[in-house]
C-alpha cells in the first residue's frame, strides 16, 4: 500500500505553532462580529487538513448558519470528480447530520475494535485507508441551537476524534457550555493576533486571501481527479492459488470486500438465517459493474461448473458480461449457462421460464427421494451432484419499463421465484442504478419482491434510493465514499450496516482465472447460450439449429429467431394447405428477410420453382442483395425467375388462369416484392391467394402499408395468409394485421412480429433476419 494513501493532517500549523486535529482534536473558534480574522482562521485550518491529507480521504461538511461564507472560496473542490464539500442548508440538515455521524462513529469503532488508539493508528496498523476522514465545520451561534442538537454535538465533540470525525466550530463562547468548548482547542484573534486557551499567543500567521484559497482549491481538486487510489486487492479477499475447493451442498459464500481486519463474505442458500436471494444498488459509476464481476470470480474461484451455475442477464450495455464470452478463441466462462448480453424482456422472461421448468422438475426428483430441499438430496445422493444456480440480473428494472402483459408475467414470474425458489437451490441476485422512483415496483409488486430479499448491499447513492434499498431510516448508502458499500444482512435494519471497502475486479487477473478454468472444464463444461439482443442475424446463423430437413417431410420456412433460451428458429409448416401464404407489412429490411424466407424453402425443396416479382425498380435494398440472393439460389440448383415491373400484372393473371392444371406440377413459390407498386391489381389475384396453395402455388409478399394491402386482397382476403409478418410497423396496424386488439407491440430495432395463425396461439417478437450471408450455400450443404 502507497505510504501517501494513508497520509492525514493530524496536525494543522497556524504559523509557527501547530496544532492536533484529524484523529485526536477539534479546534474551537471564537466568532468576534468585529473581526473577519476569525472566518479567515477558520478557512485556513480547513484548507491545511485538505492539503495534507491523502486525495479523497477527507470530506468536509460545512453548516453556516451565521452566513459568514466560509465555504465559498472552497467550491473548486467539487470539480475533480468526487464531491467532497457539503454545505448544509438549514437546521434540519444539520440535526439529520448529526444523527448520521453518531451512527457513523459507532460505525467506525466497531471496525476498530478497540485494537488501535483511534483511526489514524488503525489504518496504519492494517496498512488500508480504511473508513475516511470527516472535518465537520460549524459557523453558528452555539447557544442558539435546539437542545438536541447541542446534545448530539457535544457528544461527537468528545466520542468524534478518534473515529477520524473532527470539528471546527466558529462560534461564540458566549451561552455556550464550557464543558463542550472544553472539549476543543480554543483560538481567538484579537487584533490581528491568535491566542491559544493556554494564553499563548499564536504568532507568524498569515490570514489567507481569497484569490489564494480558490486557488489552491482548485489544485486540490485537480490533484483528486488525477490520483491513482491504491484499490483492495481481489487476492486479499479471496485466495487464488487453488480454485474448485468448496461444495455448495450448504449454501455458496463468496467475498465482496473487507470491513476494517475482516474479509466480507456473504453466503446464499444460509437456511439457518433465511438468506437466498440479494440486491445491489449503486449510482452510475459508483462500482456497481465491479462489484457484480467480484462477485461472479468469487463464487467460480471457490466453486467448480459441477457445484454451481450462472444465469447472467444484463439490461444495459452488456459490457460486464462481455469477457465472459469470446466465440473468436473459443473460451467461455464454464459456470454459465445463459449471458444475456443487451437482454431485452422477452428474453428475461424466457430465463424466468426456463428457471420454473428447472424447479418443477427439481422439486419433482425431491418427492422421488423423500426430501424436501436440495441441501438433504444431495446428502442423500452424494454421488449425483445437482449444482446450485444463481441467477444475476443487471438493471432487473429495465424488465417493468412498460406496463403490458409481459412485464405483468415477469413479475409474477419473478415474486414467485425468489419465494420458491430457495428450495431447489436457485439463489437471484438482483442489481440496479435506482429502484427508489420507479412506479411499476411499487405496491405489491415490490412488496413481494423486496420482502424475499433479505441481502442488501448499497453502494453510494442518493438519500432517496438509500431509503429504497435499504429502509426508510437507513440512509448509509448517502455518505458512502467511492469504492464503498453498504453490507447489510438483514433487510436494512440500521444495525446491520457494515461499511465495506469493495475489491477491485483486476480483468487481468480475472481473464487469467477464466482461462484456467476453460482449460480445466474441458470436456465437461458446454459454451453458454449467448444472448445479443442487438447483434443482426441471417438464415445462415440459424441452419445448424434446426433438425436435418428430409424430402419425405413437410417442407418448412423459417421466418427469424426466437427470443429464448436455446433459441431455434421460428419454424412453420408450409406444405399444400389453404392458408400457406406469407404477407409482410412494414419497413425496415423487409427484402432481406423475404429473401431468407425463401432461401429456407430452397434448402429444403431445390427442385421448386421460384419467381421475384419486382416492383422495386430501383431500390437500394434490393439491388444491394439481387446478386448474393441470386448466386445463393444458384448455389442450391434453384430455379429463379425475376418478372419486371411492367410484367407483373399480366403474369398474375397468366398464373392464375393456370390453377386447374398446375394439381401435379412443381411447387412455385411467387415472391412479392414493394407490393404497394401496383397501383391497379388484377382482379384474378384474390383467387390465386386463396386456391393458389393447395395447387402448389404460394405467395411470399412485402407491402409497405396494411391499406395497400387490404386493398389488394379485397374483404375478408386476410384469411388467404396464415402466416403475417410486422417490420416496423405501428401499433394500430400491429393490431389490425394480427387480428389481436389487445396485442402489445413498439416497433424496435431488429425486431419483427410473426403470427402463424394455424401454429401459434398469438402473435410473437422474433429477430428478423436481417443480414444476407453470403456462405449461407456452404452451411446449407454441410446441414443437409
Amino acid at each position: 500500500m502507497s505510504p501517501d494513501s494513508l497520509k492525514v493532517a493530524e496536525w494543522v500549523s497556524l504559523g509557527q505553532t501547530s496544532l492536533p486535529l484529524l484523529g485526536s482534536a477539534n479546534i474551537w473558534v471564537e466568532d468576534t462580529l468585529a473581526n473577519d480574522l476569525s472566518v479567515k482562521v477558520t478557512q485556513l485550518v480547513m484548507l491545511q487538513a485538505l492539503q495534507a491529507t491523502a486525495p479523497g480521504q477527507l470530506e468536509m461538511t460545512v453548516f453556516d448558519d451565521g452566513l459568514s461564507g466560509l465555504a465559498a472560496p472552497f467550491w473548486p473542490l467539487n470539480s475533480g470528480g468526487e464531491k467532497i464539500l457539503h454545505l448544509l442548508h438549514d437546521q434540519q440538515d444539520f440535526k439529520s447530520t448529526l444523527r448520521y455521524l453518531r451512527d457513523h462513529v459507532q460505525g467506525v469503532k466497531n471496525v476498530m475494535q478497540g485494537l488501535a488508539p483511534n483511526l489514524v493508528a488503525f489504518r496504519n496498523e492494517v496498512d488500508y485507508p480504511v473508513e475516511g476522514y470527516k472535518l465537520i465545520v460549524v459557523s453558528t451561534d452555539f447557544s442558539a441551537l435546539d437542545e438536541q442538537s447541542q446534545f448530539d454535538l457535544s457528544v461527537l465533540l468528545k466520542a468524534g476524534p478518534t473515529a477520524g470525525v473532527s470539528f471546527i466550530v466558529h462560534s461564540m463562547t458566549l451561552g455556550a457550555n464550557p464543558a463542550v468548548v472544553a472539549s476543543c482547542q480554543y483560538l481567538k484573534v484579537e487584533r490581528g493576533l491568535i491566542r491559544h486557551d493556554d494564553g499563548d499567543t499564536v504568532g507568524g500567521w498569515e490570514p489567507p486571501q481569497p484569490k489564494h484559497l480558490i486557488s489552491l482549491s482548485r489544485k486540490v481538486a485537480n490533484h483528486l481527479a488525477t490520483a491513482q487510489v491504491d484499490p483492495l486487492a481481489f487476492t486479499e479477499i479471496q485466495p487464488v492459488e487453488q480454485a474448485w475447493q468448496n461444495t455448495s451442498e450448504d449454501g455458496l459464500t463468496f467475498a465482496i470486500g473487507r470491513y476494517g481486519l475482516q474479509t466480507v463474505e456473504i453466503t446464499l442458500g444460509d437456511e439457518l438465517n433465511q438468506r437466498h436471494n440479494m440486491l445491489v444498488t449503486g449510482a452510475v459509476g459508483q462500482g456497481k459493474s465491479n462489484l457484480i464481476s467480484v462477485i461472479i470470480h468469487s463464487l467460480c474461484q471457490r466453486y467448480s461448473p459441477a457445484e454451481i451455475q450462472l444465469y447472467l442477464l444484463d439490461f444495459k450495455e452488456g459490457v460486464t458480461l462481455q469477457p465472459f464470452s469470446d466465440p473468436a478463441t473459443g473460451l467461455y466462462l464454464p459456470h454459465a449457462r445463459v449471458l444475456g448480453l443487451e437482454a431485452d424482456r422477452e428474453f428475461g422472461l424466457s430465463v424466468l421460464r426456463r428457471l420454473f421448468g428447472i424447479y418443477r422438475s427439481r422439486m419433482k426428483a425431491f418427492k422421488e427421494a423423500g426430501v424436501q430441499d436440495l441441501r438433504h438430496f444431495r446428502h442423500l445422493n452424494s454421488g449425483q451432484p445437482m449444482p446450485r444456480i444463481v441467477v444475476i440480473i443487471d438493471e432487473f428494472q429495465m424488465m417493468f419499463a412498460e406496463r403490458d402483459k409481459v412485464s405483468d408475467e415477469i413479475a409474477d414470474l419473478l415474486v414467485r421465484g425468489v419465494r420458491l425458489f430457495r428450495a431447489c437451490g436457485i439463489h437471484v441476485i438482483l442489481a440496479s442504478q435506482t429502484i427508489g422512483g420507479n412506479l411499476s415496483l411499487a405496491g405489491s409488486v415490490g412488496e413481494g419482491l423486496f420482502g424475499q430479499v433479505p441481502v442488501r448491499v448499497a453502494l453510494k447513492n442518493s438519500l432517496a434510493e438509500s431509503h429504497a434499498t435499504l429502509g426508510p431510516r437507513n440512509d448509509a448508502a448517502a455518505h458512502l465514499r467511492a469504492r464503498e458499500a453498504v453490507v447489510n444482512q438483514d433487510y436494512g435494519d440500521i444495525s446491520a450496516n457494515r461499511k465495506t471497502s469493495i475489491a477491485f475486479a483486476d480483468e487481468s487477473l480475472f481473464g487469467r482465472l477464466r482461462n484456467d478454468w476453460w482449460l480445466d472444464s474441458r470436456g465437461q463444461s458446454r459454451p453458454p447460450f449467448v444472448f445479443a439482443g442487438e447483434r443482426r442475424r441471417s438464415l445462415a446463423d440459424d441452419l445448424p439449429t434446426r433438425t436435418r430437413p428430409s424430402h419425405q417431410t413437410q417442407a418448412t420456412v423459417l421466418l427469424g429467431s426466437r427470443i429464448e433460451v436455446d433459441a431455434h428458429p421460428l419454424e412453420v409448416p408450409f406444405g399444400r394447405d389453404i392458408g400457406r401464404n406469407i404477407v409482410l407489412v412494414g419497413a425496415g429490411e423487409a427484402v432481406i428477410e423475404i429473401e431468407n424466407i425463401a432461401l429456407s424453402l430452397a434448402v429444403q425443396r431445390p427442385d421448386s420453382r421460384f419467381v421475384v416479382l419486382d416492383c422495386l425498380e430501383a431500390n437500394a435494398s434490393w439491388d444491394n442483395t439481387h446478386a448474393v440472393f441470386t448466386q445463393a439460389m444458384t448455389g442450391l440448383s434453384a430455379d429463379l425467375t425475376v418478372v419486371p415491373r411492367p410484367e407483373v400484372e399480366q403474369f398474375i393473371a397468366n398464373l392464375a388462369g393456370s390453377l386447374p392444371q398446375r394439381q401435379d406440377a412443381q411447387d412455385l413459390v411467387v415472391i412479392g416484392l414493394g407490393m404497394d407498386r401496383i397501383r391497379a391489381m388484377p382482379a384474378e389475384f384474390p383467387d390465386l391467394v386463396q386456391t393458389g396453395p393447395t395447387s402448389g402455388v404460394h405467395f411470399i409478399g412485402w407491402w409497405l402499408k396494411l391499406d395497400a394491402f387490404r386493398e389488394h386482397i379485397g374483404y375478408g382476403g386476410e384469411s388467404a395468409f396464415d402466416i403475417r409478418l410486422g417490420l416496423r410497423l405501428d401499433a394500430q396496424s400491429a393490431k389490425q394485421l394480427m387480428s389481436d386488439p389487445l396485442l402489445d407491440w413498439k416497433p424496435a430495432d431488429n425486431r419483427m412480429l410473426a403470427w402463424d395463425s394455424t401454429e401459434l396461439p398469438e402473435a410473437i417478437r422474433v429477430i428478423p433476419y436481417s443480414l444476407l450471408d453470403p456462405t449461407l450455400v456452404d452451411t446449407a450443404r454441410a446441414q443437409t
